[in-house]
């Protein structure tokens, strides 16, 4: 059994249901004492899921790649690409060649262009819905 799986069991105890059937428990079960349900709750704060540790630009570019996502998909905007951004499509670059050029979905490259102020609501939605 692995710790999310003994948390599961154990909130649902703590809910008053058998973690198995998930029926509800009788009133006059053990599991529903006020002690025993607040025992529950304070070992369930305690027993956090590890947090994983933030991973590397360069690790979640990887991780992009490895899950077939645009190298850059949901990575930030810097002020610098934001920049670039602006000004390629100010040079008439297409949707298409900027998707590619900064490795983002159609998506991201069309909310930083509304972001900027350089294309209008009705006009992202209307290249969204054009795919």
């Amino acid at each position: 059994m692995d710790i999310e799986e003994a948390r599961r069991v154990v909130s649902a105890l703590a809910n008053g249901v058998h973690p198995v059937t998930g029926e509800v428990l009788p009133e006059e079960h053990l599991y529903n004492e006020p002690a025993v349900i607040r025992s529950l709750f304070t070992l369930l704060k305690a027993v956090r899921m590890p947090k994983r540790a933030p991973l590397s630009l360069e690790d979640r570019q990887k991780e992009n790649i490895k899950l077939g996502r645009p190298r850059n998909a949901g990575l930030p905007w810097t002020e610098t690409l934001r920049q670039e951004l602006a000004s390629q499509f100010g040079d008439g670059a297409s949707i298409a060649d900027l998707t590619g050029r900064f490795e983002r979905t159609r998506g991201a490259i069309l909310s930083e262009l509304l972001r900027q102020g350089l294309i209008e609501p009705d006009q992202r939605q209307a290249e969204m819905e054009s795919r």
